[in-house]
């Protein structure tokens, strides 16, 4: 039987620090096991990666923590979708530098490349903000989440999505849709979820969908790049 689990992953540069309190508040909170995985590194270096010991112990909270290191392809995001699948986790958490322009298109972001290739939604963690989580205390503040959607069924996704991150917060959340069917959709989103205060926006996703995506980002991407708040990436099943 395979142990219900959330996963973060982890660059240990120290920047991702944001990611990781969200992952460890929302296993304290629902007693799930957390497992943080660092790409590309010998097992040796698991006792390098964040510890849940002492937010644990701040918090006053246990948290079932386990740290890994995993091996398998020469391009690190490879390697972390593959150690995310053998981990089959309930959510995926992951931090972001949520770089823009020329940057973006070089460097790209292995936090969005991983979210656009696994089956599981992903919570992203913009680097520069501080989510819903209270590093002090480990508190949860989902009170407002937005779920921006296309079509009917986008919206049910986006619902179900944001109900089940609330559950494992084990938190109360109004869940508000926003329709755009126009105009410039992202700016749409990031303009709501700054006037309404949201505490997450909860993003459908297709992924990459042709050229000018891989090119330019996806939609959700944007949003990823520009949100004050994090973002959870809800991957849509493949039409068939």
């Amino acid at each position: 039987m395979t142990t219900a689990a959330i996963a973060h992953t982890t660059d240990l540069s120290g920047a991702d620090v944001a990611a990781f309190h969200h992952a460890a508040a929302l296993a304290a909170a629902s007693g799930v096991r957390l497992v943080t995985v660092h790409g590309n590194a010998g097992a040796a270096e698991a006792a390098s990666l964040p510890d849940a010991a002492p937010l644990s112990a701040r918090w006053n909270r246990p948290i079932d923590h386990r740290r890994i290191c995993h091996e398998c392809c020469d391009d690190v995001a490879d390697t972390l979708i593959d150690a995310v699948r053998s981990i089959d986790p309930q959510l995926l958490v992951v931090g972001t530098h949520a770089r823009h322009g020329l940057t973006a298109l070089l460097a790209g972001s292995v936090a969005e490349a991983v979210a656009r290739n696994v089956a599981v939604p992903t919570l992203i963690v913009p680097n520069h903000v501080r989510g819903f989580v209270d590093p002090s205390t480990g508190a949860i503040d989902l009170r407002r989440l937005l779920v921006p959607a296309g079509t009917d069924d986008e919206a049910e996704r986006g619902k179900a999505a944001a109900r089940a991150l609330a559950a494992l917060a084990g938190v109360h959340a109004e869940i508000e849709v926003l329709h755009v069917a126009s105009g410039n959709v992202v700016a749409a989103i990031l303009a709501r979820a700054r006037s309404d205060q949201a505490c997450a926006i909860v993003m459908t996703t297709h992924a990459h969908d042709g050229l000018g995506d891989v090119l330019l980002g996806s939609r959700t991407e944007h949003v990823i790049r520009d949100a004050m708040c994090p973002v959870l990436s809800v991957p849509l099943p493949k039409a068939t």
